[in-house]
């Protein structure tokens, strides 16, 4: 009977793995799509991004590598009034790689190329009337990203909030003594003098906001503190105005 537990709960367990990397490989997508999108050059109305084949390479701590093959079709329509009816040019991504994971803001950051440059992966070519594509999109193989909203790092799953216990704080290689607190359960903290606060935390962005104790209004304007679980470890950040980790608070019991 045990056996039987053994091999159901493991297939259970791939299946689920399965279908989260399913769904991390769609958000992927969705957020490549959005930065080509972007990337539309000016005099072309129409970008069209088509996936063939996008693979999972590996995956590590909530961030992934990726391998993509897709065509990105981009369709101008000139000017008919002066009988030049535009171009349609179609590049072609070929199992180039990209790094895919949270940019410490609340947002996902990509890494990777994300031009097709001139030759033999970019076609270009006049299309032969007014509203007519010389590559058609109906002629081109690949599926487009789902439509919806992208999911923010960590998918908006960590509802239990902030891990409850002791966090030692570090900056520049050496401990930080007066940042260290303590998290209780009731978004309640404790600081390095025993002094009561309390804390809010936004999983959609990660953002965490301390009151009243030392870490209220600790760090200078315009920097912030996010909570994140690298490798595992419950960690405090805090970050200046441009995302860059100042001093972090690990939890250590």
């Amino acid at each position: 009977m045990n056996y039987y537990r053994v091999i159901i709960g493991a297939t259970l367990l791939a299946v689920s793995a399965s279908a989260q990397n399913a769904g991390v490989t769609e958000n992927f997508k969705k957020v490549l799509n959005k930065k080509l999108q972007a990337l539309r050059i000016e005099g072309y109305t129409e970008r069209n991004v088509l996936f063939q084949n996008v693979r999972l390479v590996s995956a590590n701590a909530g961030s992934y590598q990726f391998e993509v093959t897709a065509l990105i079709r981009d369709y101008g329509p000139g000017y008919p009034k002066n009988r030049f009816y535009g171009a349609t040019c179609v590049g072609k991504m070929n199992q180039w790689p990209f790094s895919f994971g949270p940019d410490g803001m609340g947002d996902w950051k990509i890494d990777g190329r994300l031009t097709v440059s001139l030759g033999p992966d970019l076609q270009c070519k006049d299309n032969p009337s007014e509203g007519v594509s010389s590559f058609s999109l109906a002629s081109l193989t690949g599926t487009p990203a789902q439509e919806g909203p992208i999911a923010p790092p960590g998918g908006g799953k960590r509802q239990g909030g902030v891990a409850v216990g002791s966090y030692e704080c570090w900056a520049n290689g050496q401990a930080r003594l007066l940042l260290n607190f303590k998290i209780s359960a009731g978004g309640r903290y404790t600081d390095s003098e025993d002094k009561a606060g309390s804390y809010t935390f936004d999983p959609a962005t990660a953002r965490i906001v301390f009151k009243d104790g030392m870490l209220d209004g600790v760090m200078p304007k315009g920097f912030y503190s996010m909570y994140h679980e690298p490798q595992g470890h419950p960690t405090v950040s805090f970050r200046n105005s441009g995302g860059s980790e100042v001093s972090f608070c690990e939890k250590v019991k």
